[in-house]
């Protein structure tokens, strides 16, 4: 009888080790289908580098930058365009005055200071800055730059198409994320007052159109502003500098570089090469 039940015992062994063998094969393919089926997003998500603040010595604004993919390249974009606290700093070398600048930004030519208020009463901190000329937004990309030990500058036409393609927002339908001449009244308004897109970026449409690099001597503007009507906003369209038209009142001789005395519709945001 014990020489029975040992052989019982040991077939019942037996056939629980092959229903676990089983069970961990099948488990093995039906978790491999699964890691095939998910969507490319979520892998996307999981690999895509992380969002980080900058913070800018002399300047109480911290700046989020979020990831975006441009062809094969993950680069990092300011969320929001470039406040006037910020671009003040820049201007006034405030941080300087405080000992909390160095030489390297310090070495930075920067605009001269404007003889008006360039803000058109639209509001101050927590706006973006409007009338920047190229050349003003370039060096304050040098001397971000200089600043942070980073790499900021303007994004391309191609980058910022990409940003676009991203953002999940359709342009000629963007009322809930953007500041056109349908909703704003023809001014700026406060930066993130509307709703952030897929990237997490804010006024990507509207508000005051962005700088973009593509080669251009004067520079392109993309985006939009609060002049403009949705209808008419589209992802790859830019439109050339009108250095004329958008210094027109102003009154000096020759005519400021910095910035542009009619263009309180343009201003910028940046991009960041690495973390």
């Amino acid at each position: 009888m014990k020489s029975s039940s040992i052989v019982l015992h040991n077939i019942g062994s037996s056939q629980s080790g092959v229903h676990l063998r089983a069970a961990l094969f099948f488990g093995a393919l039906f978790g491999a289908a699964l890691l095939a089926a998910a969507p490319a997003g979520d892998e996307a998500k999981q690999t895509a580098a992380p969002a980080f603040k900058q913070e800018v010595d002399g300047c109480t604004f911290v700046m989020d930058l979020v990831p975006f993919k441009s062809g094969d390249k993950t680069l990092f974009v300011s969320t929001t365009e470039i406040p006037w606290e910020l671009f003040d700093v820049f201007v006034y070398g405030t941080d300087k005055a405080d000992g909390k600048s160095n030489d390297k930004a310090d070495a930075v030519t920067k605009p001269t200071k404007p003889y008006i208020g360039m803000d058109r009463e639209f509001g101050h901190v927590g706006f973006p800055c409007i009338s920047p000329s190229f050349l003003s937004v370039k060096q304050f990309c040098e001397w971000l730059s200089a600043k942070t030990g980073r790499t900021y500058r303007l994004p391309t036409g191609d980058e910022f198409k990409a940003l676009c393609a991203q953002s999940g927002i359709d342009p000629k339908n963007c009322g809930d994320y953007a500041w056109v001449k349908d909703n704003a009244e023809e001014k700026t308004h406060k930066m993130a007052s509307k709703k952030a897109d897929k990237l997490g970026c804010f006024d990507l449409f509207g508000n005051a159109c962005e700088w973009v690099e593509t080669g251009a001597k004067m520079g392109v503007v993309a985006g939009g502003s609060y002049l403009d009507a949705m209808a008419d906003l589209e992802c790859g369209k830019f439109e050339d500098c009108k250095p004329v038209e958008w210094n027109e009142i102003d009154p000096q001789f020759p005519k400021s570089k910095w910035w542009y005395s009619s263009g309180g519709f343009v201003g910028f945001r940046v991009v960041c090469e690495k973390k």
